[in-house]
């Protein structure tokens, strides 16, 4: 399958669960079961094998992404991530960004070309995106420093410095 074709049936796929979410639902933003509750506990593998916890992070303000390299809306997003990580990291922030990529070398090459330098954890088997009952990638969840998760959002993320200014 060519780049461009994977690229176009991935905004298509993308377009078709906002529009599902969005409007079987009265027009309202999609709602989650895991919005104001305590976010699940995980353990995955970063790209250089290092187990990580979410419960590692307690403490912290935590942007769980769930993404995947051939979602375009995925590709938008990093670097809006990539800045509000350098800029809010000293302050208790953390960014877990969850590839839903089956092959881990696809992902390093990712990585590298946007420079990201926040974790990058691997759900190959999709265990973790089962447990947040991830609708469709891009989907964010922003973690408070007590563990509840205060925000879901499905699809790209612009607005995460406006929310995340409330909670540091």
């Amino acid at each position: 399958m060519s780049r461009n074709l994977a690229y176009g049936l991935g905004i298509l796929f993308v377009a078709l669960l906002l529009y599902i979410g969005l409007f079987t639902n009265t027009g309202k933003a999609p709602r989650f079961g895991l919005e104001g509750k305590e976010a699940p506990d995980f353990e995955l593998v970063t790209l250089k094998g290092k187990k990580v916890k979410l419960s590692d992070f307690k403490g912290k303000v935590v942007l769980l992404n769930f993404w995947a390299t051939w979602c375009p809306p995925c590709r938008e997003e990093m670097p809006i991530f990539k800045r509000v990580y350098r800029k809010y990291k000293e302050k208790g922030f953390e960014i877990l960004a969850v590839s839903t990529d089956t092959d881990p070398r696809v992902v390093k090459r990712f990585v590298k070309e946007f420079g990201i330098e926040f974790p990058v954890l691997i759900d190959k088997e999709g265990k973790v995106t089962r447990l947040y009952q991830v609708q469709g990638l891009p989907t964010s969840f922003l973690i408070d420093r007590e563990g509840r998760v205060v925000k879901v959002r499905l699809g790209e993320y612009k607005e995460i410095e406006r929310d995340l200014k409330k909670l540091l």
